[in-house]
């Protein structure tokens, strides 16, 4: 089963294990941002900012179908459900939809790297830097209140 995106199916089942590998596949080497250029792997052709990112990730389509290289933030908050911060674990995000394609975000979550969840280890996508896997202030470094834990619709439910 499938998830209708504007009219595009999207997506299918993926286990966790899957999507930190896919992440990790974007740090090897660290691929460049941009807002409207391609990066393509074993994966296929994704956008390479964060959306495109975490579409990757995620297994969602890329080019083609989808000509723009996968979901924007909002796409992808479509296709996830809210979860609480003592329910995320590696393969969900942190998504920001407030704001302009400038400040709207996510970062994929992989671990906790404190025990007071105060900070987790997360791999971004973002502008001066390129992918990364780098330690993140709970919920973002700035402007936190604006993001929120969301879960891929179409995650394997109890399979690592």
């Amino acid at each position: 089963m499938s998830i209708a995106h504007r009219d595009l199916a999207v997506g299918r089942p993926i286990r966790r294990s899957e999507i930190i590998e896919r992440a990790e596949s974007w740090l090897r080497p660290s691929v460049p941002y941009s807002q409207t250029k391609f990066h393509q792997n074993e994966h296929g052709i994704y956008r390479t900012d964060c959306s495109g990112y975490v579409s990757m990730a995620w297994g969602l389509p890329g080019v083609p179908p989808n000509r723009h290289g996968g979901l924007d933030t909002i796409g992808l908050a479509r296709i996830s459900s809210l979860i609480t911060k003592d329910e995320l674990v590696a393969g969900d995000v942190l998504l920001r939809t407030e704001g302009t394609n400038l400040t709207r975000h996510v970062t994929i979550f992989h671990e906790w790297a404190t025990s007071q969840r105060t900070a987790y280890w997360g791999f971004e996508q973002s502008g001066g830097t390129g992918t990364v896997l780098r330690r993140i202030a709970f919920p973002y470094d700035q402007d936190g209140e604006l993001y929120t834990p969301r879960r891929y619709s179409l995650v394997a439910r109890n399979q690592r």
